[in-house]
């Protein structure tokens, strides 16, 4: 059995997957915020009240989380960590980085603290942040995340530092029905200025069943992903959308050969770019975390995957 948790971080990215079956669990990404952005929330309330659009834009009200109660929205972000701790998942096997962007290394530091981890999967880069623009704490995630990224012993702190690429294999991975599709050298190229490039695209498979990660894969992996993976590709279970859902993140070619069941977009505000209807035309179901809050699924023994979300919206 394989159960998949993605969380509600606003605008950012934390999923969980609990491999049942060898008790492993590995976490993709993190992004520990408390306060919805005012961004975020400006929208939300326009959509639940359109008639204040514009008092809303003319900056005349201040959208406060009892404005937003008040219009029935009570969905509350996910701090990953409390998250962890409600569910008794503290022993972590894995954590993997999908790219050097704080809206998915935002807590970082605090899991290592609190939880630690065993391996860390971290694409080797030279990506440079702008240390003027990070929080206290973030600047923290960062310089961890740095350590473990620059450092050239195999194990620090005692963890086990793991750089693998497109095609690379090992026991555990093969166990878990862990692929790798992406990255490789040549979509590398150019991540000093865009990170994006570094994204891991992930594709899980349990009991005839694909569940796949693309963290913020843009249009140039997508055409090599479709060119050399179209029968990997074919009948996604669950997809995450890359790049929060934005239309830099679509590809339409590769989208039609996924045809996912259900598509999930990790977001706070809805990006301006926002490519939810396309994915629409290929998806059964496109589901934001916005609304819908945390998303769990359980892919069971016999194939079968049910799921629940915290809020039904």
């Amino acid at each position: 059995m394989l159960k998949i948790h993605f969380l509600n971080v606003g605008h950012g990215d934390c999923c969980i997957v609990e491999f049942l079956d060898n008790s492993r669990i590995a976490i993709i990404d993190i992004n520990r915020t408390t306060e919805m952005d005012k961004d975020s929330s400006k929208e939300i309330y326009i959509s639940l009240n359109p008639s204040s659009k514009i008092l809303v834009k003319a900056g005349l009200l201040s959208i406060t989380r009892e404005l937003l109660e008040k219009e029935g929205y009570d969905i509350k972000l996910q701090d990953p960590l409390e998250y962890l701790r409600e569910n008794n998942l503290t022993s972590i096997f894995r954590f993997i980085s999908s790219h050097p962007h704080m809206d998915h290394l935002s807590g970082l530091y605090d899991l290592k603290k609190e939880f630690g981890f065993l391996n860390v999967w971290i694409i080797k880069n030279s990506y440079k942040q702008d240390m003027d623009k990070l929080t206290d704490s973030q600047k923290e995630d960062w310089n961890f995340y740095k350590k473990l990224r620059d450092t050239d012993e195999h194990e620090i702190d005692g963890i086990t530092i793991i750089p693998p690429e497109e095609g690379n294999q090992a026991h555990y991975y093969k166990e878990d029905g862990i692929q790798i599709l992406a990255p490789n050298e040549n979509l590398k190229d150019g991540s000093d200025d865009n990170a994006n490039k570094l994204s891991y695209v992930l594709l899980i498979q349990h009991n005839g069943k694909k569940i796949l990660l693309p963290g913020d894969a843009e249009e140039e992996t997508w055409k090599y992903l479709a060119d050399n993976y179209s029968s990997e590709l074919e009948n996604i279970s669950i997809l995450k959308a890359a790049h929060h859902g934005r239309d830099s993140g679509y590809y339409q070619t590769a989208v039609k050969l996924m045809s996912p069941a259900v598509t999930i977009v990790s977001v706070g505000k809805k990006p301006e770019t926002d490519a939810s209807n396309k994915y629409r035309q290929y998806s059964n179901h496109v589901w934001s975390t916005r609304w819908k809050g945390n998303i769990i699924f359980n892919i069971n023994n016999d194939g079968n995957i049910t799921y629940e979300t915290q809020y039904d919206r």
